[in-house]
């Protein structure tokens, strides 16, 4: 009986080790690496334009996929929320450059107070910042969220549905 258990959970972690790992790429962020101006907020010298984005392997039991770009360098609790995207459907698979998503995906109030792409105004002289491109498989097909929610307790919420993640860090600094 032993031998038998040891050989399905064998096959079984072998099967896991073989599954795709969910994945983000985009031909207008490469991780670890400083974004283009564009990409920032117009307050601090770029046109804010949101990046392209696209996402694979996506798990077969998602419902519905999350979108959040956090910086955790900022100043201040919780860092800042720079785009919130929820209730995506699983079968999209990105978006465009500059575009906004379709119904019933939801845009949602930033940390700047207005929903859709807000893109990086670090303080002058704070140093490198970490803008974290996170998009989230959820097992809900919408996030039972409150109108007074902030960012943060929004993050947790899809946190807690959450059945795999994909990031992409971009890198931006104000001197």
């Amino acid at each position: 009986m032993k031998k038998i258990l040891a050989i399905i959970f064998a096959g079984a972690f072998i099967m896991a080790a073989q599954a795709k790992a969910m994945e983000m790429d985009s031909s207008t962020i490469e991780n670890n690496v400083f974004m283009a101006s564009e990409q920032a907020y117009s307050e601090c010298g770029g046109m804010n334009i949101s990046p392209d984005l696209r996402w694979f392997d996506v798990p077969e039991e998602a419902k519905s996929l999350a979108l959040i770009v956090h910086d955790p360098d900022a100043p201040r609790d919780f860092g800042w929320y720079h785009w919130i995207v929820v209730d995506i459907p699983p079968s999209v698979t990105g978006v465009e450059k500059g575009a906004k998503f379709d119904a019933p995906a939801r845009e949602l109030a930033t940390d700047y107070g207005v929903p859709g792409y807000n893109g990086p105004c670090p303080p002058i002289g704070h140093g490198v910042h970490h803008y974290h491109f996170m998009l989230y498989a959820l097992d809900v097909e919408e996030l039972d969220l409150t109108p007074d929610m902030k960012p943060h307790e929004i993050d947790a919420t899809v946190k807690a549905s959450s059945l795999a993640q994909a990031t992409i860090t971009g890198l931006y600094e104000r001197e």
